[in-house]
């Protein structure tokens, strides 16, 4: 709010020039001028800052496991075709990058033969904590029957695909550090438990809210807040023209975006059973989306 009322205080001159001299020499007239109406600015603590900070790394990591990802996908391709159709990591387990470290080829899975697969799978599973399931060891089998590999069951081969699913359990590690110390930190702010308590916000989302929003005192009003999401629609005025259709500015963080978009997702996913406002927008505007998609209307109203 500063920074904007001093631009327009600047640009009243009838001369833009730019130079220290000149500049320090408006910064103190704009001062002088308005001493009494200047907000005054909250520094932020350092639970603040250490959070801003973690919660960076954490979208670096989280890109880094993206394309940890994709690599081991790719492999995958060539030596188990279909195998991700079959197994998914879920609940925080990591059953389908366990079940590659172990079998790593159809071919390792073809030379057991079936019986001596279903039983050496269950008794993995067994041993891991996941369900033991003997009709998934069965379509398993018959997919590595049906596969088509590229890549032959070679000592380099192993070496590659073992590499992979290292480097992703390891890069998911670091970025579970880092969310549990995110955790902690954000744990020790009177607002934490507030956040929790927003629907579809659990542990994982809560301290990145907070780490990006900062101190919440430090905005005026909820327009305040609209504005450094960037999700605010600036005015457009073009003679006695007015735009009261307008997308969303973009100027603001963009990682508080992101995490209100999956906030949004989460709210979707958990379907609330009482009368939400903001389920029921997001439903609503859904269904607007998938309508203008499907007839291949322009959409003439933002998201």
């Amino acid at each position: 709010m500063n920074a904007l009322r001093m631009k327009k205080f600047c640009s009243q001159n009838i001369r833009r020039v730019k130079t220290d001299r000149i500049d320090s020499i408006q910064i103190a007239s704009f001062g002088i001028a308005y001493w009494n109406d200047l907000i005054a600015v909250r520094p932020g603590t350092d639970i603040y800052e250490e959070l801003r900070t973690f919660s960076r790394q954490y979208y670096q990591y989280t890109s880094l496991v993206v394309k940890a990802k994709i690599n081991l996908g790719n492999l995958l391709d060539q030596v188990m075709p279909g195998i991700q159709d079959l197994l998914s990591d879920q609940n925080g387990g990591h059953k389908f990058t366990d079940f590659v470290e172990r079998y790593w080829h159809f071919g390792n899975i073809l030379a057991m033969g079936e019986e001596a697969f279903t039983a050496d799978y269950c008794q993995w599973a067994k041993e891991k904590g996941y369900r033991m399931n003997e009709s998934k060891a069965k379509k398993l089998y018959a997919l590595s029957q049906n596969g088509i590999p590229v890549l032959p069951r070679t000592s380099s081969t192993k070496i590659l695909i073992l590499e992979a699913v290292r480097i992703l359990q390891e890069l998911e590690k670091s970025r579970d550090t880092i969310l549990s110390h995110m955790q902690q930190l954000a744990s020790t702010l009177p607002e934490y438990e507030v956040v929790l308590d927003m629907g579809g916000v659990g542990n994982i989302l809560a301290p990145r809210i907070i780490a990006e929003l900062g101190d919440i005192r430090r905005f005026h009003s909820k327009n305040a807040l609209i504005a450094f999401a960037g999700i605010d629609a600036p005015p457009y005025q073009s003679g006695s023209f007015t735009a009261t259709k307008r997308s969303i500015s973009k100027r603001g963080n963009k990682y508080l975006r992101k995490t209100g978009y999956e906030t949004m997702q989460s709210v979707m996913r958990q379907k609330p059973t009482d009368d939400s406002a903001v389920y029921l927008f997001i439903k609503r505007r859904w269904r607007r989306v998938k309508a203008v998609k499907q007839l291949k209307l322009p959409d003439s109203t933002s998201f």
